[in-house]
C-alpha cells in the first residue's frame, strides 16, 4: 500500500484556499435551504399545564383520611397516571369536547400524496369515513401532545402544540380537565360497582336470616304436641289453642281472597258473589241477572238492546268496585290475622324458651338460634358496609389537581430560527469541509503542487502554466523555440533540472526516460516534445520515441506524417534504419531526432514492446545519444507502459490540472511503481496547459478539442 505524506498546517490552509469556493457554495446552499424552510414553515405554539399527583389514599369518611405509600409504590402510581393521561380515553374525550374532528388542523384532509394517488386512479381512504375521522384526528392529537413527568417529582406536565396559540392552551387545559373528571368518575364507578356486589350479598344474607327465623318457628309449630308435654304449662296450652285457631282463620281468609281474586279477574260474577257473601254485591248481582234475562228477550240491534247493554256494563263496573272494596277489607283482615298469628308465634317461642325442655329439644333450639344469630350479624355487617360505600360514592375526590393552567403563548416554540440557522450553518460548514477534503484527496482533480505531493510519494517537479497558442503554432512545445524566456519554457528547464539532479548517481552516461499519464489527453506527448527540445537547446543529443503505438500523436505536433511508423518497424525490423525508412526524422525546430508513429494500431501492441527489436533500439540509442525520451500510452486504459517502465532510468508522470482524479493518479502511480525497476525515480508534473486535443479513445476516432 502506498503511504502518503502527512498534511501539514500550511498544506491544510492551501487546501482550504483551493476548495474555498466549494465550501462557500455548500454553506450558501444549506443556509439558503434553511432560510427557505423558515420562510415557509408554519409557526407552532406550545402551551403547558402542570398537574400535581397526590399518591396517598383518600377516604373522607375515615378518621385518618390519608394513608401513605412506599417510595416504589408512589413512583408506580405517578408513572401510571402519566400513561392514563396518554390513553385513548382521554384523547377521545378531549377530541369530543373541542370538536377537533371538524378542525382544519387536526381533522382529516387529503395530503398531497393522496391527491396524487387520486389523480392516478388509486383508491385512498375517504376522509369522511367515521373510522378515518377518528383515527386521523386521534393520531394528530397524540403527536401534538406531550405528557411527561417532571423528574422524580409528583408533577406531570401536559404540553400541547398547535398553529394557533389559544388552541394549544385549550387542548392542554381540556386534557387536564378530562383526566381529572375521569379520575373522579372512575373512583365513583368503582364504589358503585362494589355497592352492587354487596347488594347481592345482602339479599342473600337477608334470605338466609328469614329462613333461619322461619326454621325456628317451623320447628315449634311442627312439634307443638311434644313441646306441650315438655313445657306442661297452662299458658302454653292456651297459646297453642289460640295459635291453631288463628292459623286456621288466616288460612281460610287467604283461600277466600285467592278465590275471590280469581273470580274477579275471570269475570265469574256468580262465583265472586258466593265467595265474598256481601249483601250489596248480592243486590247488584241480582240486578245483573235481571238485565241479562231482559237482554235475551230483546231484539238485537234495537235501541232497547243498546240501553240494556249499557246498563249491564254499568252494573258490572259497580260490582267490580264493590268487590274491590270487599277484597280490600279482606286483605286488611288478613293482615290483622297474620299479625295476631305472629304475636302468638312469638308468645309460643317465649313460652318454650322458659320451659323445662329435654336436652334433645334444647340442642335443636340452640342450633336454630345460632344459625339465626350468625345470619343476623352477617346481614348487619353487610348492610353497614353498603351504607359506607354509598356515602363514599358521593364524596369521592381526585388524586390529582391543577397547579398551573395553560395559557396562550405569545411567541412560537417552533421553528427555532436561531437554532435552525446555527445548526444549518454548522452542518453546512461541516459538509463543506468534508466535501472539500473528499474533493481534495479522493474524487476531485489535482489543482496544486502541494496537493500532488500529498497524493503520491514521488517528487513533484513543477507546474506547467496555461498558455495560448498562436495560429502558426502546432504545439505548446513550439514555445521552447519561439519564446525561450517564457514561463512555460522556464518550467520545462526546471523540470529538466529536477530530473538531472535526481539521476546524478546513475552510472549510465545516457538518460532514458519515459513520459506517461494516467488517462487520455493529459498532454504527455506535447510535454515529451517540449522536454526533448529543452534538452536539445542545452546541447544534448536527444532522441524522442513515439512509443504510443495505440494512438501515436507526435507527428501531429511537428506537422509531418511519415509513410510508415514505429509500429511498422517493430512488426518488420529486418531493414536497417536509413533514409529509405521515414519513421525516423529530425525535429524541424530543434536538434532532436524523433521516431514517429503514423496511425493508430488495429491490434494489441504490448507484445511488440517486449520484442528484441525494441530492446536493441534502446541499447543502440544509449550508445549514441545523451537523452532518450519515450512517449508511452497512458497507464490506466492500456498495459503498454508497464513493459517500457523496467527499461528506463526515470519516469515522468504528467497530471492534467483539475481534471485527473486523485484516485486515478494513485492507481497510475501504483501501477508504474510495481512495474519499474526498484531504483527508478518517478517524477510527477502538474500540467495546467488547456490547449489539449481531446481523445475519444485508443480504439475510436479523434474528436474535436
Amino acid at each position: 500500500m502506498i503511504q502518503t505524506d502527512t498534511v501539514d498546517l500550511s498544506g491544510l490552509i492551501s487546501m482550504l484556499r483551493r476548495q474555498g469556493r466549494l465550501i462557500v457554495l455548500s454553506v450558501a446552499i444549506l443556509v439558503g435551504l434553511a432560510l427557505l424552510y423558515l420562510f415557509n414553515a408554519t409557526p407552532i405554539y406550545t402551551s403547558s399545564a402542570l398537574i400535581y399527583v397526590d399518591p396517598s389514599k383518600k377516604d373522607l369518611l375515615a378518621d385518618a383520611p390519608f394513608s401513605s405509600m412506599s417510595g416504589a409504590a408512589e413512583n408506580a402510581k405517578i408513572e401510571s397516571e402519566v400513561e392514563i393521561l396518554r390513553s385513548n380515553r382521554v384523547l377521545f374525550a378531549t377530541m369530543d369536547r373541542l370538536n377537533l374532528i371538524q378542525s382544519p388542523e387536526f381533522g382529516p384532509s387529503l395530503s398531497r400524496l393522496d391527491q396524487i394517488k387520486i389523480a392516478l386512479g388509486i383508491d385512498v381512504p375517504s376522509p369522511h369515513d367515521p373510522s378515518v375521522l377518528v383515527a386521523t384526528t386521534s393520531q394528530r392529537l397524540s403527536e401534538a401532545v406531550q405528557i411527561r413527568r417532571k423528574g422524580l417529582t409528583y408533577l406531570i406536565s401536559v404540553s400541547a402544540q398547535s398553529a394557533d396559540p389559544q388552541t394549544a392552551a385549550d387542548i392542554a387545559n381540556t386534557m387536564v380537565e378530562v383526566y381529572i373528571a375521569q379520575q373522579v368518575a372512575s373512583k365513583t364507578e368503582a364504589a358503585l360497582a362494589s355497592r352492587d356486589v354487596l347488594q347481592a350479598q345482602i339479599d342473600t344474607a337477608k334470605a338466609q336470616l328469614s329462613q333461619s327465623e322461619a326454621n325456628f318457628d317451623t320447628f315449634i309449630i311442627d312439634n307443638l304436641t311434644r313441646l306441650s308435654s315438655e313445657v306442661g304449662t297452662e299458658r302454653f296450652a292456651t297459646l297453642q289453642q289460640q295459635f291453631k285457631q288463628a292459623r286456621d282463620g288466616t288460612l281460610q281468609t287467604q283461600a277466600q281472597l285467592q278465590t275471590a281474586q280469581a273470580a274477579l279477574d275471570g269475570g265469574e260474577w256468580d262465583q265472586l258473589t258466593t265467595t265474598l257473601s256481601d249483601a250489596a254485591l248480592y243486590a247488584l248481582d241480582r240486578q245483573r241477572r235481571q238485565i241479562e234475562q231482559r237482554l235475551n228477550a230483546t231484539q238485537r240491534g234495537s235501541d232497547a238492546e243498546i240501553d240494556l247493554r249499557a246498563s249491564l256494563a254499568q252494573i258490572q263496573i259497580q260490582m267490580e268496585e264493590q268487590a274491590g272494596q270487599v277484597v280490600t277489607a279482606l286483605q286488611r283482615n288478613l293482615s290483622t290475622k297474620q299479625e295476631t298469628l305472629n304475636e302468638l308465634q312469638g308468645a309460643l317461642r317465649s313460652e318454650v324458651m322458659q320451659g323445662d325442655l329435654s336436652p334433645e329439644t334444647l340442642a335443636t333450639i340452640f342450633e336454630l338460634q345460632q344459625e339465626s344469630d350468625i345470619a343476623q350479624r352477617q346481614y348487619s355487617t353487610l348492610l353497614s358496609r353498603l351504607r359506607d360505600i354509598e356515602a363514599q360514592a358521593l364524596v369521592q375526590v381526585a388524586d390529582s389537581r391543577v397547579v398551573s393552567e395553560a395559557i396562550a403563548p405569545i411567541y412560537p416554540s417552533a421553528p427555532h430560527k436561531k437554532l435552525i440557522l446555527g445548526m444549518a450553518f454548522t452542518l453546512a460548514v461541516g459538509i463543506g469541509l468534508g466535501m472539500a477534503v473528499l474533493n481534495e484527496y479522493v474524487i476531485g482533480g489535482v489543482t496544486a503542487l502541494s496537493q500532488l505531493r500529498n497524493i503520491v510519494p514521488g517528487p513533484a517537479v513543477g507546474t506547467l502554466p496555461k498558455v495560448t497558442l498562436m495560429d502558426d503554432q502546432l504545439s505548446v512545445a513550439d514555445l521552447i523555440v519561439d519564446e525561450p524566456m517564457s514561463l512555460f519554457s522556464e518550467a520545462l528547464r526546471r523540470t529538466r533540472a529536477h530530473v538531472d539532479q535526481g539521476l546524478r548517481s546513475a552510472p549510465s552516461s545516457c538518460i532514458v526516460m519515459m513520459v506517461t499519464s494516467a488517462n487520455l489527453g493529459e498532454g504527455k506527448s506535447s510535454l515529451a516534445l517540449a522536454l526533448a527540445r529543452t534538452y536539445a537547446a542545452a546541447g544534448k543529443r536527444v532522441l524522442l520515441i513515439d512509443a504510443d503505438l495505440r494512438k501515436p500523436a507526435l507527428h501531429k505536433h511537428i506537422g509531418f506524417k511519415p509513410d510508415e511508423g514505429f509500429l511498422e518497424y517493430l512488426k518488420d525490423p529486418t531493414e536497417k534504419v536509413g533514409v529509405e525508412r521515414t519513421f525516423y526524422v529530425a525535429d524541424p525546430r530543434s536538434q532532436t531526432g524523433i521516431i514517429l508513429g503514423r496511425e493508430q494500431a488495429e491490434l494489441p501492441t504490448d507484445q511488440l514492446l517486449q520484442t528484441e527489436a525494441f530492446s536493441n533500439l534502446l541499447a543502440s540509442a544509449r550508445q549514441s545519444m545523451d537523452v532518450v525520451i519515450i512517449d508511452t500510452p497512458p497507464l490506466l486504459p492500456v498495459v503498454d507502459a508497464r513493459y517500457i517502465a523496467p527499461l528506463v532510468d526515470a519516469i515522468l508522470l504528467t497530471v492534467r490540472y483539475g481534471e485527473t482524479s486523485q484516485s486515478d493518479v494513485r492507481d497510475a502511480y501504483a501501477q508504474i511503481n510495481d512495474a519499474k525497476a526498484p531504483d527508478t525515480p518517478v517524477f510527477t508534473i502538474l500540467n495546467a496547459d488547456e490547449t489539449k486535443t481531446a481523445y475519444k479513445g485508443y480504439y475510436g476516432a479523434d474528436t474535436a478539442p
